[in-house]
Formats: structure tokens, sequence, C-alpha cells
């Protein structure tokens, strides 16, 4: 329910109410859209696609692979109730379409302590190297050679992963060195990155060798680098599994075991207008901890939402803060209930 504070006075305030009630609608909406995940797998038993389904949804609600996670899943498809599946539909011979419910996986993953992945997933720029022989080719939308690109655009989906790829036209072609993709050095690619405003670097270096490809995989991201090394038959499997290998390792690092879920009254100040709010709505999306965000009451410059997280107000805090949210005071007197009061950030951190 939209609580207003008191009628703002002077011109246009009827549309600052309205829209308040939109904005109050715009974040029921990605609420209830994010409650459920439909999968369509393929399978050759509904049983087997269950078992697919659910470790997908799985990862895609705690953000990368883990022991932790691993150890979860036979247990829960054990369950003869299973109250995370909520319904399952055969599409054809094959292949099976399934809905989860997001808040019973949420529910399963913290009553097993398993670390959830709780802030916004990097938006990652991928810079792509495959080496045949003498040839290296810089991957891009225009020359995807072997599908790798693709292959890790779909695999990104899984993930809820927003992976960039460059355009690998002629600019990147003279600003980007092979030479640093293939040693991984992504000091030398920040210059040619900054067009695509990325999050952090992705660097991956395909080789083909006489029993497959080896893909070897350098993530930098926030102050933090990851390596990984793998090898398969094609160039787009190995790149895949390196990179899952470099994300499931970030992963664990960024994440942390959720609690209970509360409703914590959260205001943020800085919001003069519907831009600000949607920003608000999308950033607060993105977020693994929390689970629903409601309009409270809308002020002069500032709003406060009823948000449902598994974090308590010092974790929730600290999550916000490492998204760009700078912990501020209260504009004017200070609103009851109100645990904590945020500035909106004007850029992503």
């Amino acid at each position: 329910m939209v609580v207003l504070d008191q009628p703002i006075p002077g011109p246009g305030s009827g549309r600052r109410v309205a829209a308040a009630v939109l904005v109050c609608l715009l974040l029921g909406a990605a609420s209830a859209q994010a409650a459920l995940i439909e999968l369509l797998v393929d399978a050759g038993s509904e049983e087997e696609a269950i078992a697919s389904g659910l470790e997908e949804a799985l990862v895609r609600v705690a953000g990368f692979q883990s022991p932790a996670l691993a150890r979860l899943l036979p247990g829960m498809l054990e369950d003869p109730v299973q109250p995370w599946l909520r319904s399952r539909a055969g599409r054809g011979e094959g292949r099976f379409l399934l809905v989860f419910d997001r808040s019973e996986l949420r529910a399963a993953l913290r009553e097993s302590d398993v670390p959830v992945w709780l802030g916004s997933r990097p938006a990652l720029l991928v810079w792509a190297v495959l080496e045949r022989g003498e040839r290296r080719l810089l991957l891009g939308s225009g020359l995807d050679e072997d599908a790798v690109l693709a292959t890790l655009q779909e695999w990104a989906g899984q993930r809820d992963l927003p992976l960039v790829f460059p355009l690998g036209d002629l600019e990147d072609r003279r600003q980007v060195y092979l030479a640093d993709v293939v040693g991984g050095i992504t000091e030398g690619l920040a210059e040619p990155s900054r067009r695509y405003d990325p999050d952090g670097l992705l660097l991956l270096h395909l080789q083909q060798r006489d029993a497959g490809v080896r893909a070897r995989a350098w993530l930098s991201y926030r102050g933090h680098a990851v390596q990984a090394d793998a090898s398969a038959a094609t160039a787009a499997d190995a790149g895949r599994e390196a990179v899952a290998q470099a994300i499931d390792a970030l992963g664990l690092r960024q994440a942390r075991a959720a609690g209970d879920e509360a409703a914590l009254l959260v205001g943020f100040s800085g919001i003069t207008s519907m831009g600000d709010l949607q920003a608000l709505r999308s950033r607060l999306a993105a977020l693994e901890a929390v689970h629903a965000a409601q309009l409270n009451r809308l002020l002069p410059a500032a709003a406060v939402l009823d948000l449902r997280s598994g974090l308590d107000a010092p974790g929730l805090a600290e999550v916000l803060a490492a998204e760009g949210f700078r912990i501020t005071d209260p504009p004017g007197d200070p609103e009851a209930g109100v645990t904590l009061w945020f500035l909106l950030p004007r850029s992503a951190p």
C-alpha cells in the first residue's frame, strides 16, 4: 500500500503524487516479475528436467556455483512436496517448461547457509582473442568465430549476468593490443574499454591445440583479480568453462549467507524527478539482497521505501554502500521508523 506524506504544496504537486503512485506500481510489478523463474529445459525425462532446472534456478538466485550449493541439491530433490516448484509442463518430446518460486529457493539457500551474491551482478566487458597457429583474432559482435561470444551470452543469461561484448570494429582494433589480452594485462585495456563503460574486465585467450582448445580467463572487478584455466573440444565450450570458473571464484569472494527476511524502512535523498525514482528502482531490482521494494511515502526531494531483505540494517547498509549509495542524514526532521538514509548515486559506482 502507498502511504504518501502530506500533500506537497505548490505547482505540480498533483503530478508528483501521480508519479509516486506510478512508481509504486512499477516497484510492485518488478517484485512480482522477479518472484518466479521460468526455465525451458531439455531432458530425457521429467525427473531429469527438474534436477537440471533446479540447479540452474538455484545458481541464478545465488549468483554462482559453489560446493555448498551442490550439497544442497540432492536433499531438495528428495523432498516429496517440492514447494519451490510452482508448475511443470511438457513442451514436446524431451522438453519441459518449469516454473520455480524464487522465495522458496531463497529460503532453501538461507536455511542451509549457502552463500549468495547479494550485490548487483557486474557488467563485465569481454575482450576475447582466438588463436590458431600464427593467427590471432579479436572477437566482437562483427566477428564471432566458433560462436564463442554467442555461447557466453547464452550462459550469462542463465546467470542473470550482464556480460558486455565489444563491437570489434576498426576503433577497437586500433586501440587493443592483442598481446594484452593474451597475457592477461588488464591495465593496457583500460583506455579502449572506456567507450563501453563496464564495471570490470574479463579477458579470454583461446588457443587451438591438437587435443582441443585451451582457454585462459582473467577477471578484474573492484580490486579483485581472478584467473581461470580450462580445456575442451571446442573454443566455445572451453571459453564458457573458463569464464564460469572465474565468475564462481569472484562470486564466492562477494557472497555471504543471508538471514531471515525482514522489512526495513529506508530513506533515499536526492530524488527530484520520475527518472530518479526509476533509477532507484532499477538499482534495487539488481540486488539479490533486496527481495521486494514498496514505496512507503514521498517527501520533497526524497522517498521512503519499505524494503524486504535477508540482511539486517548494518548488512544492508554495507551492500548498498558497495553499490555507490552514501549514508546521509535525513532531510529535515527525522522520519519515524526510518532505519537508514542514503543519497541516491548519480552514476554507476
